[in-house]
């Protein structure tokens, strides 16, 4: 199960991914320091996903009972066969209310895995997470010195291709089994999805697809 949001408009902790798709304008605005385009706002360009995403945090905002809205729709939507609930492949935690909220509905699933990528690092700071919950820091954030620093082992950081994974020693998550397994550890993701024409990630991309090399998805 996966919960989603606007992607940029509300991921106040992000720098080099910063890019949102602006409804007016129905193009997509990338950020003063984006140094690739988040793959999720350019999904926005169909109007059923920003329809859903956008109506997802007018709902957040409205409630009165944010942690029993977020309860009801996980219990409303998990089916038999529902065993990880991931918060976010678009968007992140915008407040602390939001992510207090999202944090009671895990502790009050504890049969399902719950796991995010975040760049809202202080948000979580010295937070006890409950035990079925999983917090990827994600690099490429405002409050990157918090990962430099020590305070998130399991981090994981968006890479050009193979050759540069292998530079940093980490492994390529393909299937987000390294955003929730036992051992929180350093990992990464390959570049992908729409970017500007003539950018160093777009030529990456093009690359990879030439030598016939896996285009990956990532946070």
């Amino acid at each position: 199960m996966i919960f989603d949001l606007p992607a940029g408009s509300t991921c106040p902790g992000a720098k080099d991914c910063l890019s949102r798709f602006n409804l007016l304008t129905r193009k997509i605005e990338d950020g003063p320091d984006t140094i690739f385009r988040c793959s999720a706002a350019s999904q926005e360009i169909y109007p059923v996903v920003a329809v859903k995403r956008h109506s997802n945090l007018l709902l957040i905002n409205s409630t009165s009972n944010l942690d029993e809205l977020l309860y009801n729709s996980v219990q409303v939507n998990r089916t038999y066969r529902t065993t990880h609930v991931r918060w976010h492949s678009s968007g992140d935690f915008f407040n602390s209310r939001y992510a207090k909220a999202v944090l009671q509905v895990a502790e009050r699933t504890p049969e399902l895995t719950h796991y995010f990528y975040t760049k809202m690092l202080l948000l979580f700071l010295d937070v006890s997470l409950p035990s079925n919950v999983f917090l990827t820091a994600s690099w490429g954030g405002k409050y990157d010195h918090l990962i430099e620093a020590g305070h998130y082992p399991r981090n994981s950081r968006v890479v050009l291709n193979d050759a540069e994974a292998i530079s940093h020693g980490l492994p390529i998550d393909h299937t987000d089994q390294h955003a929730y397994s036992s051992t929180p550890h350093a990992f990464c993701h390959l570049v992908h999805g729409s970017q500007p024409a003539g950018s160093v990630a777009g030529k990456a991309i093009q690359a990879r697809k030439k030598a016939g090399q896996f285009v990956g998805y990532s946070r």
